[in-house]
């Protein structure tokens, strides 16, 4: 009789159900505790790592140990969840976290071995792979921006996975390269940003004065800016001696009003020349309205190719020069274009008395190579000798201020051609995780005439298209 009645069997089933729901629910825990997945909800991803940090580590074949400085239960949230995103990623990365007051020796001997002096600061990262070690401060892993009105900081880029993942990539790639930078005839310095970036790449840069020294033997690249004054004979007789014997170089070229002949017979050696022109954009093509201001065409290269995948933008600003490859060269060069102009484009000689920004029937026609990867291939008892050597049109687009306004494209350009001449592979590159509304927008006029008239004529148009056939539909049906 108790079997038949419906109050039994309804508790019956409903215990039986509820059961099964906590069964149910017990064991998606421990399988979610077991495979640790979870989901980043956050817009930018901040507890995420990016596909190119994973394609990365799922190449990587060397022990890499990661340590968080930090006193138990102050840990950063974000740091420690990426870190455990590290460890799950590749069998090779483990982590661990150190209490700066618990273990001070163990981190005096990091900043010994990292060849830091002021010691390691709390809530920094320690990438260490063999003898090699990384430290990742606080400050390089979140930018932020003051307000000098109101005093309050604002995150403008969120940069852990970046620079932790660079860390890993410097740890783990050996030996830094040494980069020469020429001086002695009025060179402009380098700013001290592009000097940290590249030696945040793995590089050491060091001046040298071809007036007063000999280019050293381990010598691998040597990069040379525009000279403010002609080079003397003895450190061009160098330079030629230097890419002669499978040198590099990168060479920043300018206009100068003092002529350089010395320093022009190099450019001659390897086929290039400069002109006194400058170049123009065509007025649909200009950036911030500005003829002068250039944002060049990639040309498809081993140089250009992460550009193209990670959407870098390159702005070459302040009068580019125009570059000529010489009609009389020897056969053993290739040139190969890596940034050009529009086909709209034009240069126009300093003497030109002109005084408008549109083309006239004087200038020259474009389109012009902004960027040039030049490789010297000679023969000789069965062997290959290489050369190869980068020219840009422009000095100017190593500046801090316009390569922070673009997204660091310039330097990566620049960071790819140094790697190139290494023949090595690219470097890691991870984008920042940018808060909504502070990634710039680099538009030409022609692209603002496009997006205005959309805004101002397309879409109102459209609206009153609608409202017709809705009034049309009503008036009729």
């Amino acid at each position: 009789m108790l079997l038949r009645d419906k109050r039994f069997r309804y508790g019956t089933f409903s215990t039986v159900m509820m059961l099964f729901a906590i069964i149910v629910f017990v064991l998606a825990n421990l399988l979610a505790g077991e495979f640790n997945r979870t989901r980043d909800l956050t817009n930018e991803q901040i507890f995420s790592l990016s596909e190119q940090s994973l394609n990365f580590l799922e190449s990587l074949e060397q022990d890499v140990t990661i340590t968080l400085i930090a006193r138990a239960g102050q840990e950063e949230r974000i740091t420690s969840q990426l870190i455990s995103e590290y460890t799950a990623a590749s069998p090779h990365i483990r982590s661990e976290t150190r209490d700066p007051m618990l273990n001070p020796a163990l981190i005096h001997n990091f900043a010994a071995q990292a060849g830091i002096e002021g010691g390691i600061t709390e809530h920094s990262v320690v990438v260490q792979s063999g003898e090699t070690v990384r430290v990742v401060f606080p400050h390089e892993m979140i930018e932020g921006m003051v307000n000098p009105f109101t005093g309050e900081t604002t995150i403008t880029s969120i940069n852990i996975e970046r620079e932790i993942t660079r860390a890993i990539h410097l740890a783990t790639q050996g030996e830094a390269t040494v980069l020469y930078y020429v001086i002695g005839s009025g060179e402009m310095p380098l700013p001290p940003q592009f000097v940290n970036f590249l030696e945040s790449e793995n590089f050491i840069v060091r001046e040298l004065n071809l007036v007063l020294e000999e280019i050293p033997e381990h010598a691998e690249i040597l990069f040379v800016p525009m000279p403010a004054r002609d080079w003397t004979e003895i450190k061009a007789e160098r330079m030629l001696n230097f890419l002669q014997a499978e040198g590099n170089a990168f060479f920043l070229l300018d206009y100068t009003p003092e002529a350089t002949p010395n320093f022009a017979d190099v450019l001659d050696a390897y086929g290039l020349s400069i002109s006194s022109n400058l170049i123009f954009e065509d007025p649909q093509s200009m950036f911030m309205g500005r003829a002068f201001y250039l944002i060049p065409n990639l040309i498809p290269h081993e140089i250009t190719e992460n550009l193209f995948l990670q959407n870098f933008t390159n702005l070459l600003p302040l009068f580019p020069i125009e570059m000529q490859i010489n009609d009389i060269r020897r056969t053993t060069l290739t040139f190969e274009p890596l940034w050009l102009t529009s086909m709209n484009s034009f240069s126009r000689g300093l003497d030109s008395e002109a005084e408008t920004l549109a083309q006239i029937y004087s200038d020259n026609p474009g389109p012009f190579p902004l960027a040039l990867a030049v490789t010297d291939r000679v023969f000789l008892g069965g062997t290959a000798y290489y050369t190869q050597i980068i020219a840009v049109s422009s000095s100017d687009f190593i500046s801090p201020h316009f390569n922070a306004y673009i997204g660091e494209g310039n330097w990566q350009f620049v960071l790819n051609s140094l790697r190139w001449m290494q023949n090595r592979a690219h470097g890691i590159w991870v984008p920042g995780r940018v808060p909504q509304g502070h990634m710039p927008l680099l538009i030409t006029d022609a692209t603002a005439n496009i997006i205005g008239g959309i805004a101002m004529g397309g879409i109102p148009l459209i609206c009153v298209a609608i409202g017709a056939f809705v009034w049309f539909r009503r008036r009729y049906s």
